[in-house]
């Protein structure tokens, strides 16, 4: 498949150029300089085209060029052609062009202005979209006809998409890049480092994951959350939170606090797989002790709204393999039932533990949950026993009943009162 970077010195309009093309995955247009600093991906598809598109950092001179033809570079992409954006053409420019002409990239002129024809090399170029009375439109008729559709067996995979979510400075990005092999998303101790969210696909276990780092989450109350930048970027992560397979929110372990339950709380509720990454573990001393400090916090503090699964990670330290894994395991995971679903059932197991009760006092169930960490599953019953009060029998004959209701025959789990 073709890959087209749109490049360009700073405000040119690269990012509006990128979202005429993309309508749903839409990079922040701004006329303020150094707005896009990440690159951005989005596939152009149809029944008879297929072609990706990427927004990228514009430059001021050469060098700042080269450090990005570096990092596209390092994307191990194929087919890889280049739409030169300005609205004047000047020695820079012409510089950067012919380096891409030598280095035997094909290379688009592309502006938004008629630009004279004596101020560049016709011949640098593969095409020419500057001196037509509507440049955007010949350019995605000539993309679309230089583009047609390959039909292989490959078109039937279906693709995940996985949204990374969190607060900011979560590590976010540092996982991304992690599971991706290469620094896509721009990493930083600063707040907002991440603006537009970056997307990339990677094949795991003969599927295809498409994997996003959204922009870190803002409190409700922060008056941040309405400025330009922030606001754009959290429309763009709720879009991307909707369309996903799996959402994963990334904790950090050094900063538990109320936020954490209620976005884990709003997340839930969304009826898809959920999966929580507490990140940061390898700068926790006691690891033991502090998991399950967690355990019993969250289980204390939050009313569950859907399974959970939860993980202990270093994103600096796990392995590419481990996470990957992890997130497949999620996708795959039999271990998935909806609070509310639960709590219907709670009424005829009941009825079914009172036939065997032999204390005066009948053991009551209330609330059932259902949450994984670290691969062990387990279930959370509320109930109108003490746990040392509660008899083996009870919580066998318990554990026969959720195994036959929700089909667990071979799942291992784990009853805690």
């Amino acid at each position: 498949m073709n890959n087209y970077f749109i490049i360009g010195k700073v405000n040119e309009g690269k990012s509006y150029l990128f979202n005429l093309f993309s309508k749903t995955h839409k990079t922040i247009s701004n006329p303020k300089a150094n707005t896009t600093i990440d690159v951005i991906r989005k596939n152009i598809l149809s029944e008879t085209f297929e072609y990706n598109i990427y927004d990228t950092p514009g430059f001021y001179k050469f060098n700042n060029f080269t450090n990005l033809l570096n990092k596209i570079s390092k994307l191990s992409l194929d087919n890889i052609n280049f739409i030169y954006l300005t609205s004047y053409f000047d020695n820079e420019d012409l510089k950067i062009c012919k380096d891409l002409h030598s280095k035997k990239f094909n290379l688009l002129l592309f502006s938004f202005k008629k630009i004279d024809e004596k101020d560049y090399i016709s011949n640098l170029f593969v095409k020419i979209f500057t001196g037509y009375s509507d440049n955007l439109t010949t350019l995605k008729k000539y993309l679309s006809n230089e583009n047609k559709k390959k039909f292989t067996n490959s078109d039937a995979v279906s693709k995940k998409t996985v949204a990374i979510f969190g607060k900011e400075n979560t590590g976010k990005s540092t996982l991304f890049n992690k599971i991706m092999s290469i620094s896509l998303s721009k990493t930083s101790p600063h707040l907002h480092t991440t603006r537009d969210s970056v997307n990339w696909d990677i094949k795991y276990k003969n599927q295809t994951l498409e994997f996003i780092d959204t922009a870190g989450f803002i409190r409700s109350r922060s008056n941040r959350k309405n400025l330009d930048f922030e606001k754009l970027s959290l429309q763009q992560s709720e879009y991307f939170i909707k369309k996903s397979s799996l959402i994963v929110l990334l904790l950090d372990a050094n900063s538990e606090s109320r936020l954490d339950l209620s976005l884990i709380g709003s997340l839930s509720k969304r009826n898809k797989p959920f999966l929580v990454l507490v990140n940061k573990i390898d700068l926790i001393e006691n690891k033991s002790l502090y998991q399950q400090k967690f355990l019993k916090y969250l289980s204390s503090n939050h009313n569950y709204y859907s399974s959970l699964n939860i993980y202990f990670i270093s994103a600096l330290n796990t392995s590419k393999s481990k996470i990957l894994q992890i997130v497949s395991n999620q996708l795959n995971n039999k271990f998935f039932f909806k609070t509310s679903y639960l709590n219907k059932i709670i009424k005829s197991i009941n009825g079914e533990l009172g036939k065997i009760q032999k204390n005066s006092k009948e053991f009551k169930i209330y609330f059932i949950t259902a949450f994984t960490v670290n691969q062990k599953n387990y279930f959370k019953i509320s109930c109108n026993f003490s746990k040392k009060n509660i008899k083996p029998h009870i919580k066998t004959f318990l554990s026969k009943i959720l195994i036959r209701e929700l089909n667990l025959k071979g799942i291992n789990f784990n009853l805690i009162f």
